[in-house]
């Protein structure tokens, strides 16, 4: 996705996240998206269901699902990373499954290191 579909992307999920009481935080890199949302569980998965059945989606996994005490990303109705454009390697806590592109995160058997990776990013970038 280049500038344009990105910035079109975020401003259609940030107006549909605010009418939702969605807030979460979108991450794009090596053509691949990690998103977490936060939100009524119902209007969640609708969301996720919607995004499924998007055609120009391939290999949509849900990495982690559960419940939490506070939003991560409360004021945010979709914050947004592109970490092509970051030094990876001089990002705290370094990780080198970055390397390997986002969908290398379910691989890890560890359901809840999205979610720790996203607020890791938050606190170190926006």
């Amino acid at each position: 996705m280049d500038a344009n579909d990105l910035t079109a992307l975020l401003t259609q999920s940030r107006e549909k996240n605010a009418r939702l009481k969605i807030t979460g935080l979108l991450i794009y890199g090596k053509r691949e998206f990690l998103q977490l949302l936060e939100g009524n569980k119902e209007d969640i998965f609708d969301l996720y269901n919607t995004i499924v059945k998007d055609k120009r989606h391939q290999q949509v996994n849900l990495l982690w699902d559960g419940a939490i005490d506070d939003r991560s990303f409360k004021d945010w109705s979709m914050a947004f990373l592109n970490i092509d454009d970051i030094n990876l390697e001089k990002l705290k806590g370094y990780s080198s499954f970055l390397q390997q592109g986002l969908a290398s995160l379910h691989l890890t058997g560890n359901k809840s290191i999205g979610r720790r990776l996203l607020i890791d990013l938050r606190d170190e970038f926006l």
